[in-house]
């Protein structure tokens, strides 16, 4: 069994991945790591999220929260994420993070992946990842000759915009193609440049939803994913996990997990 400690366990995706771990006899979530404010609010994980499988340490202490844990799940704020690596620089685990909006965040996890196998992934779906797989295969069958266009879609809450997804997708894109991203439009007059654009809306309670489209000439190629709910990147997440406690150190994405080199450009 897969000893699990959740960096910022009490929002959402910490809920979700809680659900799925009370279903499944290959993991327990053991801690949880967050805000001293957090923990004093909730007191209890069992009874903040409704997980009663096992006792859960629920501390603003890293020592304690990584202690008796296998692999940390990160889906905390950026805020949080600088002692997120202190914390495991003192005390080395597998990371699976999922957290976006991060400045630098590759060079900050080249400092713990001499030591551990790290996962990072602006979305742990599997349906995603397939399609960042395939935004790339498309980019380069039809990329130089089309427009291409991203709209993403959220809950009204979440913070970053574009999400981290439509961002991977446009890298991806980008990396074929070598065209910019570009964010969105201003009102006025202007003519359309050859990058690849991004439109974010931010709506009611939309777990996920994302569009590239290619407009060729005369038709429209359009490849879209949505999430119905969280228990996608819960249920992905997981399968990173499985993956990062095994897996040398390095730093590794979803492709790697869920095995999509093939189509990976």
């Amino acid at each position: 069994m897969l000893n699990l400690c959740i960096f910022g366990g009490l929002g959402r995706m910490g809920h979700a991945i809680a659900s799925l771990v009370a279903k499944d006899d290959e993991y327990r979530i053991v801690s949880v790591l967050e805000t001293s404010d957090a923990v004093e609010a909730a007191s209890d994980y069992g009874r903040a999220t409704g997980y009663s499988k096992n006792d859960v340490i629920l501390t603003s202490d890293g020592v304690a929260a990584l202690e008796v844990c296998d692999v940390v799940l990160d889906f905390s704020l950026p805020a949080g994420f600088a002692d997120l690596m202190t914390h495991l620089k003192a005390k080395p685990r597998p990371l699976v993070t999922g957290t976006t909006g991060i400045e630098d965040k590759d060079a900050r996890l080249d400092a713990i992946s001499a030591a551990v196998a790290v996962v990072s992934a602006p979305n742990m779906s599997v349906g995603v990842n397939i399609l960042f797989a395939l935004s790339g295969l498309v980019a380069e069958l039809a990329g130089d000759t089309s427009d291409i266009e991203i709209v993403e879609a959220h809950h009204r809450t979440k913070k970053d915009v574009p999400s981290g997804t439509a961002i991977e997708i446009a890298e991806r894109i980008g990396m074929t193609t070598d065209r910019p991203i570009i964010v969105g439009r201003e009102r006025g007059t202007q003519t359309r440049d050859r990058g690849v654009y991004i439109h974010s809306l931010r709506m009611g309670g939309i777990a996920g939803r994302h569009a590239v489209e290619f407009s060729l000439e005369g038709e429209v190629l359009r490849l879209a994913h949505t999430a119905l709910s969280r228990e996608c990147f819960a249920a992905g997440a997981l399968r990173a996990a499985s993956f990062a406690a095994k897996a040398a150190p390095g730093v590794y994405s979803m492709i790697d997990v869920l095995k999509l080199k093939s189509l990976e450009r």
